[in-house]
């Protein structure tokens, strides 16, 4: 017949007697604890009822371990230190983890979403976290594994008359490695049954409807205007702002307008038939799109995994988009014959 199992004594008691072991003192272990010098000494005797042993010998002004408390407090060091070490390589197992994105919301919501489960599902050990956002990022302070901004790199030249992209991609380029994932090529974007309100007159674009701009990238419209040599007929109505894309195209797409936007956010609208690109023209803006990494994450299995990962894909989105580009062009010229 197996034994009856002693309980164990209370744990909230074990710190304190460690503590108290340690220091071979009260006042210390109640110190380093930050408990009172009586929460330590109830908790200790406390143990001590439950053992039913003496742990410590009290005298005037000290107090020291009797044999049976050396022995129990090497016990108690050992416990605590291996709960320890567990609790730490539980936390550093679940940073190791997690991957952290920096990343442009609108690229963020429209591209890489619907791309993300692809890379989970390869590498179902990482956990990936996303951070949304248009500030430049701090990679050296480890704010994120990986950043994807929209700029300039330094060093770069581009021709002059290009569209401006008045953003920063990072706080520091010490230490950044940038990767280019895509151009950014703007094109005009409308709902399909507003397509004849924007066409080409004696070759050059003529936009009738209201214009919709996207307040991080405030001079698209006037700088592709400018390099088109096109022009937006005054009292089409008033033209409208967004903060961020998305809601530029969503707008659009509802006909409340026509957006300027990176053609690679254009395919899935283009899938659903839901805009059209009315106008030929496509300029391409003094920066591209970057994969951003610090150099001392390089190594990490996690970044090397999603580097390898999103440089393929955006391959895949640029060999695609030509052909997704043309097919709404096409479809939209065609709306127009017909009119």
């Amino acid at each position: 017949m197996p034994m009856p199992k002693r309980p164990l004594p209370p744990l909230n008691t074990l710190r304190g007697f460690d503590a108290a072991a340690r220091h071979l003192s009260f006042t210390l272990a109640a110190d380093e604890l930050h408990l009172t010098q009586g929460a330590i000494s109830r908790q200790v005797r406390d143990l001590e009822l439950a053992l039913d042993c003496q742990l410590f010998r009290r005298m005037t002004r000290r107090i020291e371990l009797t044999p049976e408390g050396e022995d129990f407090a090497r016990t108690v060091r050992d416990c605590l230190g291996e709960l320890e070490r567990s609790a730490q390589r539980i936390g550093r197992s679940r940073t190791m983890r997690t991957l952290t994105i920096s990343i442009l919301p609108t690229i963020a919501s429209l591209w890489l979403m619907p791309r993300l489960h692809l890379f989970t599902q390869a590498n179902p050990g990482v956990e990936v976290r996303i951070i949304s956002s248009i500030e430049p990022s701090n990679l050296l302070a480890h704010e994120a594994d990986i950043a994807i901004r929209v700029g300039r790199i330094p060093g770069r030249r581009y021709e002059r008359g290009q569209p401006r992209i008045d953003l920063d991609m990072v706080t520091s380029w010490d230490g950044v490695q940038a990767d280019e994932l895509f151009p950014d090529i703007l094109r005009p974007a409308c709902a399909p049954e507003l397509a004849g309100e924007a066409m080409l007159e004696d070759g050059r674009p003529v936009v009738r409807l209201p214009l919709i701009h996207t307040s991080s990238r405030r001079h698209a419209w006037p700088d592709w205007l400018k390099a088109t040599g096109g022009q937006a007929v005054a009292g089409t109505g008033g033209e409208l702002e967004f903060g961020h894309f998305f809601m530029s195209l969503d707008a659009a797409r509802q006909g409340r307008g026509i957006a300027i936007v990176p053609d690679i956010l254009l395919a899935q609208y283009d899938r659903r038939a839901e805009l059209a690109m009315p106008l030929p023209s496509e300029v391409r803006s003094a920066g591209e799109y970057y994969l951003l990494i610090h150099e001392s994450r390089l190594d990490d299995p996690r970044t090397q995994a999603f580097r390898g990962w999103i440089l393929s894909e955006s391959r895949k989105a640029r060999d695609g988009l030509t052909s997704s580009v043309d097919r709404c062009a096409s479809t939209s010229l065609s709306q127009l014959s017909d009119l």
